[in-house]
């Protein structure tokens, strides 16, 4: 119950604010801050954040591999795991080594990331 309100409430959040924009990132992380995704202030605020280290990234799929601590929100133990991403294009700056926080919810009964960004 608590994962089907979490999930309706970020999409209500989603499409009461819009689009995603760009947000800037440390160069130093080797992300270009040009195709990151960032949600508003309130929407990242609400979200709960995970870091983690990108192990791979598979472009032709959309999907990342992320070794990363517990993801509370989805029930998950801390792990290595390859993942989806809500838009494949943010892997255009993401690389192997990355470390970078990122959120998790459950979509079509699949695990996405949708929301990710360089660990500061």
């Amino acid at each position: 119950m608590q994962h089907t309100l979490t999930g309706g409430l970020f999409l209500a959040l989603l499409a009461s604010t819009g689009a995603l924009a760009a947000e800037q990132h440390n160069h130093s992380q080797g992300m270009n801050h040009e195709t990151m995704q960032q949600m508003d202030t309130t929407q990242v605020k609400a979200m709960p954040l995970t870091d983690g280290i990108v192990k791979k990234v598979d472009q032709k799929s959309g999907k990342i591999t992320l070794q990363h601590g517990e993801i509370a929100n989805v029930k998950m133990p801390a792990m290595t795991m390859s993942y989806r991403v809500k838009q494949a294009q943010w892997l255009e700056s993401i690389r192997a080594g990355d470390k970078v926080r990122f959120a998790m919810d459950k979509l079509n009964d699949e695990f996405v990331v949708i929301y990710i960004e360089a660990a500061k």
